[in-house]
Order: C-alpha cells, then sequence, then structure tokens
C-alpha cells in the first residue's frame, strides 16, 4: 500500500526517566534510531482531566510534550506527534475507537497496520479493543499478546 508507513504508537510514559517527570535520554535514542529505519512515531499518553492552563496537571503535560519534540529534533530525528487518549473509568470506548481510527486515516492506513508499544493496562485494552498490533512491555492479563522485558526489546520486535 502506497503512502506514508503505518505510526507505531508509543506509551509517552515509556521514555520519561525515573519517577515519570522528565524525559530519558537514552531511551529517547532508541526511538530516533528505530525512527531511522523508516517507522513513523506518535506518543499516547492519558488526556489531562482539563485543558486549562493554570492547572498543574496541563503544564506539565505541555512542558513534557515541548521537551519529547525538542529533544527528537536534537537528535535529527521528527516527532509525528502525541494522541491524548481518555483512558480513565468514564472514558468511553466509542470515543477511544474514534481516536485510534482517525490516527490510521492520518495515514491512509487500517487500525490493524498500526502498533501500540506501551505498559498500561487501560491503554493496552482499549488498543486491543480496536485491533492495533500490540507490544506489552512487563506483563498483562489479556492472553496471546507479546511481552517484552524492555523498550528495546519491545522496538527490536517491532514488524
Amino acid at each position: 500500500m502506497g503512502g506514508p508507513a503505518a505510526p507505531v504508537l508509543i506509551e509517552r510514559a515509556l521514555l520519561l526517566g525515573r519517577g515519570g517527570r522528565s524525559p530519558d535520554a537514552a531511551r529517547i535514542e532508541r526511538v530516533v534510531a528505530f525512527q531511522r529505519r523508516g517507522h513513523r512515531i506518535v506518543l499516547v499518553a492519558p488526556k489531562p482531566s482539563g485543558w486549562r492552563p493554570t492547572r498543574r496537571s496541563v503544564d506539565h503535560d505541555l512542558a513534557l510534550q515541548q521537551q519529547l519534540h525538542q529533544l527528537f529534533t536534537r537528535a535529527g530525528a521528527e516527532l509525528d506527534g502525541v494522541l491524548y487518549l481518555g483512558t480513565g473509568l468514564f472514558s468511553r470506548k466509542h470515543r477511544q475507537k474514534n481516536e485510534f481510527e482517525q490516527t490510521a486515516q492520518r495515514y491512509g492506513r487500517n487500525v490493524g497496520e498500526m502498533t501500540l508499544i506501551g505498559s498500561d493496562q487501560a491503554l493496552i485494552e482499549a488498543a486491543d479493543r480496536v485491533g492495533l498490533k500490540l507490544g506489552v512491555v512487563g506483563s498483562t492479563p489479556i492472553p496471546n499478546i507479546p511481552t517484552f522485558e524492555n523498550l528495546k526489546t519491545a522496538l527490536a520486535n517491532v514488524d
């Protein structure tokens, strides 16, 4: 199929250092090396509870997004974007499905052609319901899904 490659969705938390507050340069370098092999990268993060600039959680998310874009640019790569997905208890499954479908459509692809690498169970379950290919870092209760010890191993196993 022509057009850009289907994006690989990577859970943003997997690119953060201990404490989850700032990007880990070594992990970003791994993703940049992966991207140089022809893969498009979209990060996936939980949607903040509110998008008001006065809220601390939103300020952190926006600052983190800017840091990640800058680190990718400095490494000579390009981050395609960040998909903020509602994964909480009250998120609607239909809305999650639409978010994944819209992302696939931007690349002229089907949802089933995209791969998600993540560790958050709510995110994994949402992606599984929609039909994304999955690579789980850690463990998952969902049967027949490949699991990997770390991000490096998961990236090495993407088609």
